[in-house]
């Protein structure tokens, strides 16, 4: 519901609707057409289609991880090993943490092929934080926010120079840190 509310609001207020693709959600047809259940790719529970105030049911209800597919999820699944060797030592320990929590409530392809500034990279990681069973700490938000803000300025470099130079300039502080902890040991 929220997710439509912010759609509505962007298209009243004339904001582009290039930020909230990635927001839009694809339930399979096929499930849907034969049922009113969807089956979670983790756990392969059956799901309602609908929640109880009529809104589609994003989310598992026994395991909580995500049952729609975004156009994101059908990407690589994981950053080439050759471009992940050239980061600092730091943003590839990040990289396991990254890893590790985000991937237990939908694929790791959703965020590695999904071009945000670190504005609204800090807003999607501080959500997926919210969600019950995330198991995401403040201190660990904050640190995949970096991994996520670091790798869009090293691999996504078409995307990033497209930005707004205060994103610019808060993206090459967030290299900057993770950079310098590599050359200062």
């Amino acid at each position: 519901m929220l997710r439509l509310m912010k759609l509505i609001a962007a298209v009243l207020t004339g904001v582009s609707l290039v930020t909230f693709v990635f927001h839009e959600a694809k339930v399979s047809v096929a499930q849907t057409a034969k049922s009113d259940k969807i089956k979670c790719p983790r756990c392969g529970f059956m799901n309602p289609a609908k929640n109880k105030d009529g809104t589609p049911n994003t989310d598992c209800d026994k395991c909580g991880y995500s049952i729609v597919t975004f156009a994101a999820d059908k990407g690589p699944s994981k950053i080439d090993p050759k471009v992940l060797a050239t980061y600092s030592p730091q943003a590839k320990a990040i990289y396991n943490l990254f890893r590790n929590k985000c991937s237990k409530c939908h694929t790791l392809a959703r965020p590695i092929n999904t071009d945000l500034s670190p504005t609204k990279w800090e807003e999607y990681v501080k959500r997926m934080m919210s969600k019950p069973g995330s198991g995401i700490k403040p201190s660990e938000a904050k640190q995949i926010w970096q991994f996520l803000v670091y790798d869009t300025v090293k691999r996504r470099t078409k995307f990033f120079n497209t930005l707004p130079e205060k994103e610019k300039q808060i993206a090459q502080k967030v290299v900057a840190i993770l950079e310098k902890n590599a050359t200062s040991n």
